[in-house]
């Protein structure tokens, strides 16, 4: 599926004033349509419940991730320079925004939406690259989630202000982190389309189901022992204080077999995490 044209993208992105706009400076009352226009243009409409803000975003997703193994890889080296820059022109159109006047679920998909499309645009500044973590500032590269990466409503933004001073400060639901992609095979998966508001509950809890059904996530080995992501170690404070409330969690998400071999288990043995670029 091709991208939409740069000439759209560009009417996305940039704060232009709206057919509704035009008809009331010439007297005119504006259509419901040509109003709803106005109000995304004025960033006052959600991505979150906009298909034309996430057009661009959902094509360029439909074009180049690809399930396999259990865990949605991206083809990098495909990506050619025209549908790099419709993906930076949709940061840009979110980035021009106003998350303040969304609800939680609205503000939730637009930031998860926001860091992973931006994240997909660090790695295809920097591509090829093994690992997003030798990409960053300074003499030892540890990641760009401290360099500047968008302007939202005035205020500059890094990739670690959206996850953790915003979601994870301002909501309290551990399902977040199965919505943000730091482009590694450790991660949560990078959805095939876009975060939307209205199904944004559903996802969350498939998007958990998933991850904790694959080896990454969580694995029992033989003798019932727990080998668990690193993202439960490492943000336990929203999951639970002890290896026995991060395993409610996992319990709550857990199918099949693997739910069958969790129901004994009272402690996690070891965590693990793979940095590997989600790379086809």
């Amino acid at each position: 599926m091709t991208l939409l044209s740069p000439a759209i993208m560009a009417a996305l992105a940039a704060p232009l004033l709206s057919i509704a706009a035009m008809g009331v400076a010439m007297g005119a009352a504006p259509s419901a349509a040509a109003a709803s226009t106005q109000q995304e243009s004025d960033g006052l409409v959600p991505p979150s419940t906009s298909q034309s803000i996430n057009a661009p975003y959902n094509a360029f997703l439909e074009k180049y991730v690809v399930a396999k193994n259990g865990i949605n890889h991206v083809r990098y080296g495909d990506v050619t320079a025209a549908d790099k820059a419709a993906l930076q022109a949709y940061v840009t159109a979110l980035s021009a925004l106003k998350p303040s006047t969304m609800t939680q679920s609205e503000q939730i998909a637009y930031y998860a939406n926001l860091y992973n499309a931006h994240t997909v645009v660090v790695i295809l500044d920097h591509y090829p690259v093994t690992s997003i973590r030798r990409i960053g500032g300074g003499l030892l590269p540890l990641g760009p989630w401290d360099d500047p990466a968008v302007t939202v409503e005035g205020k500059e933004l890094t990739l670690n202000n959206i996850e953790h001073d915003i979601v994870r400060a301002q909501f309290a639901e551990p399902r977040v982190h199965y919505a943000f992609n730091c482009a590694s095979i450790g991660c949560p998966d990078l959805r095939p389309t876009a975060w939307e508001a209205a199904s944004l509950d559903a996802d969350l809890d498939a998007a958990a189901r998933a991850y904790i059904a694959h080896p990454r996530g969580v694995q029992v080995d033989t003798r019932g022992r727990v080998v668990a992501s690193s993202i439960y170690k490492w943000f336990k404070e929203d999951f639970g204080d002890n290896d026995a409330e991060i395993l409610d969690h996992i319990r709550q998400y857990a199918v099949g077999e693997k739910a069958n071999a969790l129901k004994a288990a009272t402690k996690i043995h070891r965590y693990d995490y793979d940095w590997s670029l989600n790379d086809l």
